[in-house]
């Protein structure tokens, strides 16, 4: 499978009365929205699998990467689904393992430490820089990285490993995380809790292009 592209990933969240998390996620994509991530702590295994379905097939077509949050049976159980694992979750070794090479598997950065768990990098397409700030939508998270966990990060991690970070960010502030070293920046409710997500992504995206365009080294 071809290297994910990172630049502008969501992660589900809650989203207004009335409103179908599938819309927003096929609105996001159409605004920029690279890499979607299905996160539900709530519902059951078949709700997750019944809602990915139906957004993998909406986004038939669009190029964006579709990962589920944590859980490998629904993974399992959605058509070219992904996984993304946290340090107290599976072990990416064996969501590679389960899910094949032809996966994407991701893996959410808390310590320094996870990076000498060499067999966990090899088995990841990305890393996930989390959280860079505190954020709301996950108050019990671990302690932020700033700007410079970033920088820190960028510089010990191996370089074929590209970095996404997530946790409050917005419009105003994701160019920054982009010059600390990230490759793409994570939201939730900056688009999930927009009245236009659509509009909300295309913002996103235009920050973060703009600073991946002005980065060292870049070219078209």
């Amino acid at each position: 499978m071809d290297r994910a592209d990172l630049r502008l990933y969501l992660v589900t969240g809650d989203v207004p009365p009335g409103v179908d998390l599938v819309d927003v996620v096929v609105a996001a994509a159409a605004g920029g929205v690279t890499t979607v991530q299905l996160r539900d702590k709530v519902g059951s295994r078949d709700e997750v699998v019944r809602v990915g379905k139906r957004m993998v097939e909406r986004l038939v077509g669009s190029g964006v990467t579709f990962v589920v949050n944590d859980d490998l049976e629904a993974a399992r159980a959605i058509p070219g689904a992904g996984l993304h694992v946290g340090p107290d979750d599976l072990h990416p070794a064996d969501a590679r393992a389960a899910l094949g090479e032809g996966a994407v598997i991701g893996w959410s950065l808390h310590d320094l430490t996870q990076l000498d768990d060499t067999s966990a990098l090899d088995a990841c397409d990305y890393l996930a820089v989390s959280p860079v700030w505190p954020t709301p939508t996950k108050p019990d998270t671990t302690t932020p990285w700033g700007l410079d966990g970033v920088r820190r990060l960028r510089d010990a991690v191996p370089s074929r490993l590209p970095l996404v970070a997530i946790g409050g960010i917005t419009a105003a502030n994701a160019a920054s995380v982009v010059e600390a070293g990230a490759d793409g920046v994570c939201v939730v409710s900056a688009i999930c809790s927009s009245a236009d997500p659509g509009a909300a992504a295309w913002t996103l995206r235009a920050q973060v292009d703009a600073a991946v365009a002005a980065a060292p080294g870049w070219s078209s």
